[in-house]
């Protein structure tokens, strides 16, 4: 008897447990099926990878509520045994046994082919476990089905919370370019993408390093957001801004009067090799000028930029020719100067009559003197003039100076 009576207080305890762990189980139930990763990611709601893992889940999901609703049909039942009598018999005890101990839980069923049965045996091969292990069965695909659910919502958070911002900025950009009429470029439409992705399949996004894709989308709309910027400013200053283009020009025009004269006046004072003055950029700079006006803002703003570069490179070879043109002037100066120099020292050492001296500085005037000049003869004489004040008696032969 007393045997009998610990397995009843210990069949009637597991009851009691049992009792408990099926109320838990169907909090756990409902807070999973209103779980937000459960009701934003099932398979009709998603796509791609995530679809495909919730198909799955699904599955075990549905045995999940037969499992839980056959395990509480097994507590009934048990809970009917227990308030049979007033106090436990044998006989209660038994089927006590049988429903919480036993493997009495019934969770599959087949048929059995005729060539398995034998000639007594069964057509159905019934499958039994204890609710024991259809609790562990039970919290297995809780696991499963959980662990998607918090994953998807982990995913799909975190990229909302990371593209909050760039979707803010995409959707300023959208704004002003539908104001300036201008084609936004792709990245807005990454960011949606991303969006769209992260509400839908944020599974795909496991393996993606998103603080990396969410950088370099940031400074992608950086360098739209300073090229639509740019374009505002040009449209609130563009009567400022194309007057300096005009004006730009107009110093191109300048430029390249001064360079023409200088080059004439190279050409006819000494004698040199000057390559072609450049081609004249000013009439087809003046023509983008006038072209900028029937543009979009969006070809404007580029049309601009282009037009300032060729500017700034028709100034280069403007002032290259015309600093070429120049130093041919000044060296032609120079050498003046330094056969003055020399003048003045052949004075000073008494050698200002001498033959030698006075031949070489009669080419030195005839050359520097006339137009136009031979700087690379007059370079050579005073060379041989140097050496003549250097070394008196020395021959009047070439060199260098």
């Amino acid at each position: 008897m007393a045997a009998d009576s610990d397995e009843a207080a210990a069949l009637t305890a597991a009851l009691d447990r049992h009792l408990a762990d099926a109320a838990a189980m169907a909090n756990a139930l409902v807070e999973l099926d209103g779980h937000p990763g459960h009701q934003l990611f099932t398979s009709t709601l998603s796509s791609g990878v995530t679809a495909e893992r919730w198909q799955a889940a699904e599955t075990v999901l549905a045995g999940l509520w037969r499992d839980f609703d056959t395990y509480r049909a097994v507590l009934a039942e048990a809970e009917q045994v227990r308030t049979r009598r007033s106090r436990l018999g044998a006989d209660e005890v038994a089927e006590l046994r049988r429903l919480l101990v036993a493997p009495s839980v019934e969770v599959a069923r087949r048929a059995v082919p005729l060539h398995e049965r034998g000639l007594t045996g069964a057509a159905e091969a019934v499958e039994s476990i204890t609710v024991a292990a259809l609790t562990a069965r039970m919290n297995e695909a809780y696991r499963v089905v959980s662990e998607l659910a918090v994953r998807c919502d982990e995913l799909s958070s975190a990229a909302v919370k990371a593209l909050t911002p760039l979707l803010e900025q995409v959707r300023r950009i959208t704004e002003d370019t539908l104001e300036l009429g201008i084609e936004p470029t792709g990245v807005g439409e990454r960011v949606r993408e991303l969006e769209h992705l992260a509400g839908s399949d944020p599974l795909a996004l496991a393996d993606r390093p998103l603080d990396d894709t969410v950088a370099r989308l940031g400074a992608e709309l950086a360098a739209e957001r300073e090229r639509v910027d740019r374009m505002l400013a040009l449209r609130e200053d563009w009567v400022r801004a194309r007057a300096g283009l005009a004006d730009s020009v107009r110093a191109v025009a300048e430029l390249r009067t001064a360079a023409t004269r200088d080059y004439a006046a190279a050409a006819e004072r000494v004698v040199a090799d000057l390559p072609p003055l450049p081609a004249d950029r000013v009439p087809a700079l003046q023509a983008a000028v006038d072209r900028l006006d029937g543009l979009s803002w969006a070809a404007r703003d580029a049309g601009t930029a282009e037009l300032r570069r060729d500017i700034v490179d028709a100034e280069a070879e403007l002032r290259a020719a015309r600093q070429l043109a120049t130093g041919l002037l000044d060296r032609r100066e120079e050498l003046r100067g330094r056969f003055g120099a020399y003048e003045a020292r052949a004075v000073r050492l008494g050698l200002a009559e001498e033959p030698a001296v006075m031949a070489v500085a009669a080419r030195i005037k005839a050359t520097l003197w006339r137009r136009p000049s031979d700087l690379a003869a007059a370079t050579r004489d005073l060379g041989v003039l140097r050496r003549l004040l250097a070394e008196p008696g020395a021959n009047s032969g070439g060199g260098s100076a």
